[in-house]
């Protein structure tokens, strides 16, 4: 009876430290809410922006999925989706807003996520100068249709870690592409790491793909906020006497 009790108390804590909200951005004058998870408990790790690269009906539940759990390790997280432009915004040019919203909520840590496709549209906006700073990015089983010759270049300039990851049984292209990287690019930055026995939508494996996931996000190192610059105030003619 006390196990039971436990139970129904750690389950109550857990539902009372995750919030199902909206994260609220403006986009070319037009407002957009996108599906946020919120972590109100104490052990507050960062956020996340997983950008969803795959219109099957199974890869918006691994990014359901991967939400849920990522939110009980205290993350707070936030999708895009490539499929859907919302009032016509391109998800591409969401993305920042997202970002901005999201360090303005003071998360130590930034973490982007991108699945499935169009994984150059994600790598070239973090190739700008004007792009946002994040702390790092995670590829799962992420490739482009048709391949793109250039996308290790593009990589290479990223200066924050990777993390690539791919399933043992994944799409043909996924794991082609996941190979030229893996051989190509050569810094530390970089980590590959293919998931024995997972599929592209990762049907048995989500508990795995979470671990490493939270396991190399919580160790990368956070940002501390920008502190505003120390005024010094000039002497008063009295005070030179």
């Amino acid at each position: 009876m006390q196990l039971l009790l436990g139970f129904c108390l750690l389950f109550f804590l857990n539902f009372a430290e995750v919030k199902a909200a909206s994260l609220d951005i403006l986009v070319n004058q037009q407002k957009i809410a996108l599906p946020y998870l919120l972590y109100k408990g104490k052990k507050q790790r960062g956020a996340v922006v997983i950008i969803n690269g795959d219109e099957s009906d199974e890869g918006s539940e691994l990014v359901d999925n991967l939400s849920k759990e990522l939110v009980k390790h205290g993350w707070s997280v936030a999708l895009l989706n490539t499929s859907l432009q919302i009032n016509t915004v391109p998800w591409i040019e969401q993305l920042p807003e997202a970002l901005s919203s999201l360090r303005k909520k003071d998360n130590k840590r930034m973490i982007v996520v991108h699945y499935g496709s169009q994984l150059e549209s994600s790598v070239s906006y973090f190739t700008k100068l004007q792009s946002k700073r994040v702390n790092g990015m995670i590829f799962i089983s992420a490739f482009d249709y048709p391949e793109n010759k250039n996308i290790v270049d593009l990589i290479k300039k990223i200066p924050f870690p990777l993390f690539d990851i791919t399933g043992q049984f994944d799409y043909i292209p996924v794991l082609e592409q996941a190979s030229i990287r893996q051989a190509t690019i050569r810094n530390g930055k970089y980590r590959y790491r293919q998931l024995p026995g997972a599929c592209h939508d990762y049907a048995y494996n989500k508990k795995i793909l979470v671990a490493n996931m939270n396991g190399w996000m919580k160790k990368l190192k956070t940002i501390s906020p920008v502190q505003p610059p120390i005024i010094l105030s000039r002497p008063t003619q009295n005070s030179l006497h």
